[in-house]
């Protein structure tokens, strides 16, 4: 499939069956992340592969309502980045970008749930909303030095998607020489 096929092919879902993604498509999945190229080739993007359905679930709380295809996703990676790069995001952003695409490549359903700025329906000691972040280091054992960017959920589509066009895509938003 050529990338531009790939790219036309690949939507976000937020359905997907109960059927267990396999082990190999999540090595698979990850590999496509560890490809991708980081800023001065420090390689801060940390991935965190989930392919237990019930901890899956629970990350829905990460986020109130976004979050809701977690709770029927079979399988998720949470991307994180090293807070020691002046670039993790735009690093972790790239990885979850070739995650997607491979993911769809391999027929596989997958959505980018944002994590980093957002805030979750759990409270924590002080009583104010522990921010989605905090929710996810908890749940996961997560350590200091690293902040997670989105959580890549993954699972068989409940259903096929068409591909998009160009025309649906705003061309209009590609300018040339000036605005």
């Amino acid at each position: 499939m050529s990338l531009f096929t790939l790219l036309s092919a690949r939507r976000s879902v937020r359905d997907y069956t109960s059927e267990p993604v396999s082990r190999e498509d999540l090595q698979k999945i990850a590999d496509a992340g560890l490809l991708t190229p980081s800023s001065k080739n420090l390689h801060s993007t940390q991935l965190l592969v989930l392919d237990d359905p019930e901890t899956v679930h629970q990350l829905a709380a990460c986020k109130p309502h976004f979050g809701d295809m977690l709770k029927k996703a079979p399988a998720a990676i949470v991307v994180l980045g090293e807070l020691s790069s002046h670039a993790w995001v735009e690093d972790a952003s790239i990885t979850l970008m070739a995650m997607l695409l491979q993911a769809a490549e391999l027929g596989l359903g997958a959505c980018w749930v944002q994590v980093r700025h957002m805030v979750s329906m759990t409270v924590g000691e002080d009583g104010k909303p522990l921010t989605s972040d905090q929710y996810i280091r908890r749940l996961l054992h997560i350590p200091d030095g690293v902040e997670v960017e989105a959580i890549l959920a993954l699972g068989h589509p409940t259903k096929e998607h068409r591909p998009r066009t160009l025309e649906e895509m705003k061309p209009e938003r590609v300018h040339w020489g000036k605005w």
